[in-house]
């Protein structure tokens, strides 16, 4: 039903030669593999192979080809990440929140701790509970219709978290606001990667991720100096801010399974720009598929039989992980708690969102320059430093005070926070997306973000519970992940930059460990 291609006879994968074959019996073969083509021009693949003379270019050969504007990619990913900004503005509000709602009562009743620690987990539950459907909801509707369904749960999210009359109307709030956040982090990376070139794709790729650590500055900052009722008033109103998207395209991969494609040609054009040759984009668009791409588009579930694909989501699942047991919910939903304990002033917990934003525009800047496995191996490297002298500094405090320890501690904070947000935090979603075969990324971004927000509300609740926030030896479990991540990534993580899907999982295929940066 929701298949790219009609259920024929798919190209068979490349076959050993046999000793004594011919050069005209190699031919014949090849001819007779190859799946009947439909005879109507106007919708069908055939109708492509006949604009372009030549074999299918390599992406980057076709790029330079043709003059491309990029203005509308640049306004699609624009439109398509303002969902991931009013998700960092729900993940930034709890830490901004908690000294309105638990010491002014801001809401008119004043929860416990263990209620509070609630709050912040039910954003993380919501979003874990929803992944797994967007991945559905992606191939049966596509991305772009998929996030304007998240307008109205949104909407509703804010009205309960700004009006809720007792705690578990806020409980609500945070649940759905939760869901629609899980629903982005799926859907987002997905129609980035869709929409963009094979030269853009790192850069577009990577500002889903920048969107939400805009968020999460912009509720520290309205926190710090407005009430928390008038900071809820306005974070409704900017999700008013969504009906911009409804301006963004559809993605041409979506238009190619619906055998439309008149609307994929306008939609390339939309994003590269009125000018733009599309003959030869089409064409791989809608090339025959090999055996493993015809069982991945026909039902995903049988994707898992291939080799490369069990190692895509292995890798990717992995970098899950790490993603939220790195230590990145500690600065971000117990930041003020970290000040409190260094005795230090109270506005620089809204500092820390600053290193965030300047890790972003690094990663942004080098994604493309320097790849994918060696930023991260990079900044892995640095989040390790600056979490051991972060747990050293704790313990040296905690036993023996003074004034400059704090300042010394504080210091490294920052620096661990633009690391993880250059490297790890922003790269894991990215290559979440490129490790994984276009049909199979879907289900597979799905299941990793579920695993994602799964370890996002353990690590919540195991600091929350066990009240290890400021506990030195809580940043030494951190610069030991940070070196499994880092050792990970030279041995298992292939560099993506540049290369097309196929190149990718084709490395991946044959790939072995390697220590090899």
């Amino acid at each position: 039903m929701f298949g790219l291609w009609p259920k024929s006879r798919p190209v068979e994968e490349a076959q050993p030669e046999q000793p004594g074959t011919s050069k005209s019996a190699k031919q014949a073969v090849k001819v007779e593999n190859k799946p009947p083509e439909t005879p109507n021009a106007e919708g069908s693949r055939s109708a492509w192979k006949l604009k372009t003379s030549a074999e299918t270019p390599d992406p980057e050969e076709e790029y330079s080809m043709y003059r491309v504007n990029n203005a509308g990619l640049y306004k699609a990913t624009f439109f398509s990440n303002i969902g991931s900004f009013l998700f960092g503005i729900a993940m930034g509000w709890s830490a901004g929140a908690e000294q309105s709602v638990m010491h002014k009562r801001s809401y008119g009743y004043t929860p416990s701790g263990l209620e509070w620690n609630y709050v912040c987990i039910l954003l993380t539950l919501g979003a874990m509970f929803w992944c797994l459907p967007t991945g559905f909801l992606l191939r049966w509707c596509g991305c772009k219709r998929t996030i304007l369904a998240q307008l109205l749960p949104n909407t509703l999210g804010w009205c309960l978290t700004a009006w809720g009359q007792d705690i578990n109307m806020l409980y609500a709030g945070r649940f759905i606001l939760g869901m629609c956040g899980g629903a982005h982090c799926v859907a987002v990376p997905i129609y980035s990667a869709e929409i963009s070139s094979v030269r853009k794709r790192g850069i577009m790729g990577v500002c889903f991720y920048g969107a939400c650590i805009v968020g999460v500055f912009y509720s520290f900052l309205i926190s710090s100096f407005l009430e928390i009722r008038k900071v809820n008033l306005i974070n409704l109103i900017l999700v008013l801010l969504g009906l911009l998207q409804f301006l963004m395209p559809e993605t041409p991969a979506y238009y190619v399974k619906r055998r439309k494609l008149d609307r994929a040609e306008n939609s390339l054009r939309l994003l590269r720009g009125k000018h733009y040759n599309v003959n030869n984009e089409m064409a791989r668009l809608t090339r025959d598929p090999t055996m493993s791409e015809h069982d991945q588009h026909q039902h995903p579930r049988q994707g898992f039989k291939y080799q490369e694909v069990r190692r895509s989501l292995a890798r990717v699942l992995v970098l899950a992980v790490f993603h939220k047991l790195c230590g990145s919910y500690v600065f971000i939903f117990y930041s003020y708690e970290l000040v409190r304990c260094l005795t230090l002033p109270h506005p620089l917990a809204a500092g820390l969102g600053v290193p965030a934003l300047v890790g972003f525009l690094v990663c942004m800047c080098l994604v493309e320059r320097m790849g994918r496995k060696h930023l991260l191996i990079v900044c892995s490297a640095i989040m390790f430093f600056a979490t051991v002298v972060i747990g050293i500094g704790f313990k040296l405090f905690l036993e023996n005070g003074g004034d400059i320890l704090p300042w010394v501690t504080f210091i490294c904070m920052p620096v661990f926070v633009g690391a993880y947000t250059a490297g790890l935090g922003t790269l894991t979603w990215l290559l979440t997306v490129e490790l994984l075969v276009p049909p199979m990324r879907p289900l597979g971004c799905s299941i990793a973000a579920t695993v994602n927000w799964l370890c996002a509300s353990l690590a919540i609740f195991w600091y929350s519970s066990l009240k290890l926030v400021c506990q030195p030896y809580l940043f030494l479990v951190f610069a030991i992940i940070a070196v499994i991540t880092l050792l990970f990534s030279l041995a298992f993580i292939p560099e993506t930059r540049g290369m097309s899907s196929r190149k990718i999982q084709h490395r991946l295929g044959k790939q072995k460990v390697s220590f090899s940066a």
